[in-house]
């Protein structure tokens, strides 16, 4: 019974450290708003929600200060500098985005031997995965591959546990923590996985698995028990390592294939809203500095009020379209800065999975 409770609370600290870890990610989680925002909506819709927000202010400025606005934007010239800031804006956006991408892409233009050696090497990692984790074939598919390796991990922690004696009452201990860990992270992971629709949906998932703690506490079980585990033991602990090490090339290579999706998604958004923004963009100042405008109002809002807010929402499509890309990206790349047993953050989880627990 002692060692129950000291297992319990040496678990439920793990989870305590856990969380402190993780606070930065946790409201994303949490918060389905927030998660829509940055991972799961559509990059096209959140562009228009955000220009949708802009509008909404512009259209209660113009009620709150109807008449000083609209001598400010007939008689001052802050407006026609403000567009051509936004003119030239675009046209570095562009350029910059597009420079980007001819170098991403650059790297995929390849001899036709460099070309047989990636897929020799790809075909060579599906088999190995597929040997590793007993499976009948390497599904092609991200979300049905990372399962497999969840079902692979999830297998060889409970061999792993299983074949730990209940003699030596520490190692059982710590290795009834770092299974619980493992199964309930998976278990975690493919509850998102089921409901991912999309390949970010899916990449989110997959990070929010921890395998790089994992490692590191399997590791030190194994270094300080070294003279305690037998061979199959020490086996087994190998084969969990590999299984997790494949998990990582898999998720780094989907994270690869990922970037570059996005990257050309992002090139082609921009090519194709920005020609008319800039269209649109050179008639409105010619329009303003020629006070073409008609007068009337709508709303108890003046014309040139409409205009100019409609002209400043048009500017800024390219830029707020640039913006939720690399927002998702960003918030995928945070977590997947190192590849490996590597912790970046500062707190004291690296052990949390192997804490000593006296089992008296």
């Amino acid at each position: 019974m002692p060692s129950t409770n000291t297992h319990t609370e040496s678990a439920g600290q793990s989870e305590q450290q856990r969380g402190g870890s993780e606070a930065g990610l946790m409201s994303v989680e949490t918060n389905p708003l927030l998660q829509w925002i940055l991972v799961n909506g559509n990059r096209w819709v959140v562009s228009v929600a955000a220009l949708v927000l802009v509008g909404l202010g512009f259209v209660g400025s113009g009620v709150v200060w109807s008449d000083e606005l609209a001598t400010l934007f007939t008689e001052g010239q802050v407006i026609q500098t403000i567009l051509i800031a936004l003119f030239s804006g675009i046209i570095l956006l562009v350029s910059i985005a597009l420079s980007v991408n001819s170098i991403v892409l650059s790297q995929d233009i390849t001899a036709l031997g460099d070309q047989e050696e990636e897929l020799d090497k790809t075909f060579s990692f599906r088999d190995s995965v597929r040997e590793q984790t007993n499976a009948d074939v390497s599904p092609a598919r991200p979300a049905e591959f990372l399962q497999v390796i969840f079902d692979g991990i999830r297998s060889n922690v409970r061999e792993l546990s299983n074949s730990i004696s209940n003699d030596n009452l520490v190692l059982n201990s710590q290795t009834e923590i770092i299974k619980d860990d493992i199964v309930n992270q998976v278990r975690d992971v493919e509850g998102r996985l089921e409901k991912a629709s999309g390949i970010s949906e899916v990449m989110f998932a997959g990070i929010q698995y921890d395998y790089s703690r994992q490692i590191y506490a399997i590791r030190q079980l194994r270094v300080e028990h070294e003279e305690t585990l037998t061979d199959s033991q020490q086996k087994k602990i190998d084969e969990l390592l590999t299984t997790l090490k494949y998990f990582a090339i898999g998720r780094e290579y989907f994270k690869t294939l990922y970037f570059k999706q996005e990257l050309a998604n992002l090139s082609r958004g921009l090519l194709v809203i920005s020609f008319p923004v800039i269209v649109y963009l050179v008639y409105a100042i010619l329009s303003l500095s020629a006070r073409l405008l008609p007068e009337f109002s709508i709303l108890g809002i003046h014309s040139i009020i409409w205009f100019v807010g409609f002209t400043f929402i048009v500017g800024m499509v390219p830029y707020t379209l640039f913006s939720v890309y690399v927002l998702r990206t960003a918030t995928i790349s945070i977590r997947t800065l190192a590849a490996g047993p590597f912790i970046l953050d500062s707190s004291d989880g690296s052990t949390r999975l192997s804490e000593d627990t006296d089992p008296k």
